[in-house]
């Protein structure tokens, strides 16, 4: 009689367990959302009791946090459980269980805040110990993908330069970019050259196989933006001369003021000493006030 009792305990208890795990998917999903969220975890044993109805006792401690009581009744194969689960039904199991939990006394229970995409495995050695969900690593407290920090993004662009000067020139100042850029906008022949007296970013497009001012180069003072050096030659500023051009980027003197004469490397004015007298003519072709006198 005893034995067929035990044959019906089982065979019950094992319809239980089927019918619970049929509507498991009904009742939780198994895994935990991902959210941040705190919650009460806990270890404890001894009777467990549904409205005042004995259960059974825990064989062993049950450590487990109030979030996921709806998995752990739903899947759970303890006898006390199964129990509840049969007598109460499964929201009255979870109750029960959740007042054992607040029951607790401090140093069985823990108020826990798992990291994003985990799932508390809480235990008598941690009480708030988190599994990572599949696809995450444990990063020393929180649960991603790849422990490692991505790169920071790239520095935006800088804002390209504004023109502050009015020109009338065809090819000058055209601003477009600063730096070797600039220099790319220039027509042949023509160099991306700082402008005297403007700010830092103000540049200006000089023909400086021909430009008297800046000839060979950009003007004293200034920055070329390709060679970052002034390198130019004012010709017109020339010592002592009368007439001259700028020819292929060198100064080509035509002409010397009166006692002068063209250098040899035809760029300069030189003291001619074979001349010791200018006639009026002569005097007068340049405008002089003053006449050198005879030796």
């Amino acid at each position: 009689m005893r034995s067929t009792s035990s044959l019906f305990s089982l065979a019950f208890i094992s319809l239980v367990t089927l019918s619970r795990a049929a509507i498991i998917d009904d009742l939780v999903p198994r895994v935990v959302s991902a959210q941040r969220n705190s919650t009460e975890c806990a270890c404890f044993g001894g009777r467990f009791e549904i409205s005042g109805r004995n259960c059974g006792t825990f064989a062993s401690e049950l450590c487990t946090c109030i979030n996921i009581l709806e998995e752990v009744v739903a899947t759970s194969t303890r006898a006390p459980i199964l129990e509840g689960y049969r007598w109460g039904g499964h929201d009255k199991t979870v109750r029960s269980l959740t007042d054992k939990i607040n029951n607790c006394g401090e140093k069985d229970k823990r108020t826990c805040t798992h990291p994003e995409n985990s799932t508390p495995s809480c235990s008598r050695q941690n009480l708030c110990g988190y599994t990572c969900q599949r696809g995450y690593k444990d990063c020393g407290g929180s649960c991603k993908k790849s422990c490692t920090p991505p790169p920071p993004p790239p520095p935006p662009p800088p804002p390209p330069p504004q023109p502050t000067h009015h020109v009338s020139h065809p090819y000058k100042r055209d601003l477009l970019y600063w730096g070797h850029r600039v220099q790319s906008s220039c027509p042949a022949g023509w160099t991306a050259c700082g402008v005297p007296g403007g700010g830092s970013r103000d540049w200006e497009c000089v023909d400086t196989e021909n430009d008297l001012e800046s000839c060979g180069g950009c003007p004293i003072g200034t920055v070329s933006s390709s060679t970052g050096q002034s390198t130019g030659t004012d010709c017109s500023a020339l010592t002592n001369v009368a007439d001259v051009l700028c020819v292929a980027s060198r100064c080509a003197v035509q002409q010397c003021r009166p006692g002068h004469k063209v250098s040899d490397s035809g760029n300069a004015c030189v003291e001619d000493s074979s001349l010791f007298r200018y006639t009026l003519k002569s005097a007068a072709a340049y405008g002089l006030e003053q006449l050198r006198l005879d030796k």
